[in-house]
């Protein structure tokens, strides 16, 4: 019991501290119009888990505490082994180009990896934040498809778009997140999202102090103090479409994109959102092109 409180205090630490500069999503504040259960997007986030938790990271961190603690050949065989499986199963371009290892089907099996465990709690947060209304809005099934397609468009766009050609694997669901994304602000531009962020919280307090002061009502009966905060979900999403499109295009004029962060598939999976339009329900996709709200 002490250790799973140390680690959600340690989760809660960092979650803090990753949201001081930057306003880190945690929850859509609407309303779901047909289901309150997010049944897919659950289900995704329990596969993402058990896949890293049961697949590569008992490799890796067992490989790591191995050499820390002078059991050195045991723990680089470990961790060689959660890096051959990366090399197997995260998508590369040569899978593709001829037709070697798993060929095509490399970008669905990327889509389920992660890099270490704060890759996959970023994600997960993310998918959790926007995914359940789009679900709501597709059904699960539909839901999952167009998940699966963005993902996969995401690992192709991101070959396809890059000179360089580098033969480094690509793992994560951020590209099939990121479609998810695209597909929220499509279709719910003017929600509120639940954020942590820490210069946000500060610079409300004598914003709203002020407010009760001079009687507004509105803030009358509001808290003064609150752990989060509501912003516009469009300002935080075409935020992160900015942050991605810069080096983006940096890697398709120049080929420099040698590791780290995809962006050039986050992009391509964002603009991949297009296709929502394939997979929503009909009813919202009527209310949708006749101007009301969905």
């Amino acid at each position: 019991m002490f250790l799973l409180f140390s680690f959600l205090i340690y989760i809660l630490l960092t979650l803090l501290q990753a949201s001081i500069i930057f306003p880190l999503p945690i929850s859509d504040t609407g309303n779901v119009r047909y289901r309150s259960v997010p049944v897919m997007t659950l289900l995704l986030i329990v596969i993402n888990s058990l896949v890293f938790m049961f697949f590569q990271a008992i490799n890796l961190y067992q490989g790591i505490n191995m050499a820390e603690n002078g059991d050195f050949q045991e723990g680089l065989t470990r961790i060689y082994a959660y890096v051959v499986d990366i090399w197997q199963y995260g998508y590369r371009g040569v899978f593709m180009r001829e037709e070697v290892g798993i060929g095509a089907f490399s970008t669905f099996t990327s889509i389920f990896m992660h890099s270490d465990m704060w890759h996959l709690f970023g994600n997960m947060i993310f998918l959790w934040t926007f995914g359940r209304r789009v679900e709501d809005a597709c059904g699960p099934w539909r839901y999952l498809l167009f998940y699966l397609l963005a993902g996969m468009i995401a690992n192709l766009g991101s070959e396809v778009l890059n000179p360089s050609q580098v033969d480094i694997p690509g793992i994560g669901a951020s590209g099939a997140i990121s479609g998810v994304m695209g597909a929220y602000l499509i279709l719910f531009p003017g929600a509120m999202v639940t954020c942590f962020w820490g210069i946000g919280i500060l610079l409300r307090l004598p914003i709203v102090a002020v407010m009760k002061l001079v009687g507004v009502r509105s803030v009358a009966e509001a808290p003064t103090w609150r752990w989060t905060i509501k912003l516009p979900g469009w300002i935080l999403l075409i935020y992160f479409l900015i942050k991605d499109t810069i080096p983006s295009l940096n890697v398709i004029q120049q080929g420099q994109d040698f590791g780290g962060v995809n962006n050039l598939a986050h992009l391509t999976g964002f603009l991949a959102a297009l296709l929502i339009f394939f997979y929503v329900r009909k009813d919202l996709l009527t209310r949708y092109f006749q101007g009301r709200r969905i």
